[in-house]
């Protein structure tokens, strides 16, 4: 809102010293008091819009660095959700290997409850 403002009476002082140098007819000399406060006029205008400018730059930079920020971040996410779908995925084979693993364990052990047992008939007909 400052900048606002400030921009608002920079643009009246310009209107105004732009129409006061356009409004006098009368080429009359300007006396060194006059000279002066002309010279002080255009300064500090001058000193103003170049403050202006320097907040507007300022005000660029911190938008380019805001959006450099939100991308730096966007991809460090990106990259976590890489690394969680990958875990996933490992622990999914992990999942299946075991699951796997307990399958064929089963199955060992009938084959050996079996045996057994065909053991245990054969020795009770040997008998």
């Amino acid at each position: 809102m400052k900048k606002f403002f400030g921009l608002v009476a920079i643009l009246a002082a310009t209107a105004f010293s732009a129409h006061a140098q356009t409004a006098t007819p009368d080429p009359a000399p300007l006396t060194p008091e006059q000279q002066a406060q002309r010279a002080t006029d255009a300064k500090a205008t001058y000193e103003a819009q170049k403050q202006q400018s320097n907040n507007n730059d300022q005000a660029v930079r911190d938008s380019r660095s805001q959006l450099k920020e939100t991308a730096s971040q966007e991809k460090d996410l990106k990259r976590q959700l890489k690394e969680q779908h990958e875990a996933e995925k490992t622990q999914k084979a992990q999942l299946k290997a075991q699951r796997h693993d307990a399958s064929e364990a089963k199955k060992q052990e009938r084959a050996a409850r079996d045996m057994a047992k065909a053991e245990k008939k054969r020795a009770k007909e040997m008998k």
